[in-house]
């Protein structure tokens, strides 16, 4: 086997727009530079691509623009790479309608106005950028590529990562509630603290690289332009191991981020906490590496099915009603924030009704990570693990473009509820999504045959006890 690894910047300018909010929001400073961070790995002239990018989100036009390049250097097929955002709240303008989206509206002064001035836009030449530098780590990658061997390994770190969403004891269910709010009765969802270690190994035993997963938001908040916790998980990973690069693709963390609603710790954001979710995940990886048994993990394969997926219905009652509350209040209610909302959808489902869901499947030997470009609850990782056949099963969500929220369901249900449910840009699709999703990937999955785990040596059993005693063993004479 060959693997190479690499990484390109791809640091928001200070000024830039930041998304992750309902309100615009602008980079002050840099704290660390956001990057996209590949790694190629080739198994019987097979290979493949898997990219870490510091994004909140990643546009599937950018995606698609460096798998052209990518094929055109390299020879790698563009259906071989993935391209998985980390999700942090502090990257550049890559989410949100570009200029002329909405040149179809009923209304295309008001709606470019609220699309391009009153929310998170993106910068095309910014665009253009991320998707060259996607390229251009994969491309150096595939350059770098060396004799390697790989391991894999699992580890579990559950006290950095909770569920956001609570039922309530009036029978709703709210994201984030407050700290110790007493109308929690339970969280809403699950966790999944699994942390998934791919090491890269020189024959020697030099450590390459790693391909880590784990679920949880990128909202700790380190202050300025970011990888989040991501980069303190980095840097304890390659400052023990002495170097070498860290690929992070996050799991189903669409209602899982750092806060623990059910503990009277302060609030769990700015760079302490960041800092202690990324160290305590590295730590747990390193324990993995620490454990690895390298060899060829083989076989190397991707495959991939585009979904075409229903967004839900803005009624014209709604749309009226919404659009009355956009023209008579302000942004500052933030009624008027989920009304902009309801409007934009409307106008954009006239020429988008249903979108393009990619599910990929990479495999690495018994490894596989399935991806889509839906920021996924919990549930739906947990369950495409328990449904599939491999025995390593890795989620990587918002990957290769955005669909938004993926809620469970439950979570449309009477009994329901919560910021992620409500109808928004961010969350356009029809309560069936997660399932459709969940039921490819596993279908993905199901189709491939895994390959070997890794064993350590082993011992045969002596047959005679006498000689398998060791001699200080022997019983001591009686005084």
């Amino acid at each position: 086997m060959k693997v190479g690894f690499a990484s390109a910047d791809v640091t928001p300018a200070i000024g830039m727009e930041k998304p992750g909010g309902f309100r615009k929001g602008f980079n002050q400073v840099i704290h660390d530079p956001c990057c996209a961070k590949a790694v190629v790995i080739e198994g019987d002239g097979e290979r493949v691509a898997l990219v870490g990018l510091d994004m909140l989100s990643v546009k599937r036009s950018v995606v698609e623009g460096a798998r052209q390049i990518i094929e055109e250097k390299t020879g790698i097929p563009g259906a071989n790479v993935m391209v998985g955002a980390s999700h942090t709240h502090a990257s550049g303008p890559m989410m949100g309608a570009k200029p002329g989206d909405y040149a179809h509206a009923f209304d295309p002064e008001l709606c470019e106005d609220l699309a391009q001035n009153e929310s998170t836009a993106p910068d095309l030449c910014y665009l253009e950028h991320v998707s060259k530098q996607i390229a251009t780590a994969v491309i150096m990658a595939d350059e770098k590529k060396e004799e390697a061997l790989l391991s894999i390994g699992r580890g579990e770190e559950p006290t950095v990562a909770f569920n956001r969403r609570f039922r309530m004891k009036d029978g709703s269910t709210m994201t984030h509630p407050g700290k110790l709010n007493p109308d929690i009765i339970e969280p809403a969802g699950p966790v999944d603290p699994e942390v998934g270690v791919v090491g890269c190994w020189r024959p020697d035993g030099g450590f390459l690289g790693c391909i880590v997963n784990f679920t949880c938001h990128g909202t700790t908040g380190n202050p300025g332009a970011s990888a989040d916790w991501i980069y303190w998980l980095r840097k304890c990973i390659t400052g023990a191991m002495g170097g070498g690069e860290v690929v992070l693709l996050n799991g189903a963390c669409g209602d899982i981020t750092q806060v623990n609603n059910l503990s009277d710790d302060e609030s769990e954001s700015g760079p302490k906490w960041s800092r202690r979710v990324g160290q305590k995940v590295g730590a747990e990886a390193l324990k993995v590496l620490c454990m690895a048994e390298p060899d060829d993990l083989l076989p190397v394969a991707a495959r991939r099915e585009l979904l075409k997926i229903s967004t839900r219905e803005v009624t014209e009652e709604r749309f009226q009603r919404e659009l009355a509350t956009v023209k008579s209040s302000t942004p500052e209610d933030h009624n008027w924030l989920f009304a902009r909302e309801a409007v934009l959808l409307h106008e954009a489902n006239k020429v988008e009704p249903e979108v393009t869901c990619e599910v990929q499947a990479v495999q690495i030997g018994p490894v596989v990570f399935l991806s889509n470009p839906g920021e996924s609850f919990c549930l739906f990782g947990l369950n495409i693990k328990e449904r599939s056949h491999f025995p390593f099963t890795y989620v990587g969500e918002l990957a290769n473009g955005c669909i938004g929220y993926v809620p469970t369901p439950d979570a449309f249900g009477p009994n329901g509820g919560g910021y992620e449910v409500r109808m928004a840009m961010s969350s356009k699709l029809i309560p069936e999504a997660g399932q459709m999703i969940e039921d490819t990937s596993v279908a993905l999955a199901n189709s491939l045959t895994p390959g070997e785990v890794p064993q350590g040596p082993k011992v045969e059993p002596n047959p005679d006890p006498k000689k398998a005693l060791w001699s200080y063993s022997a019983k001591s004479d009686k005084a």
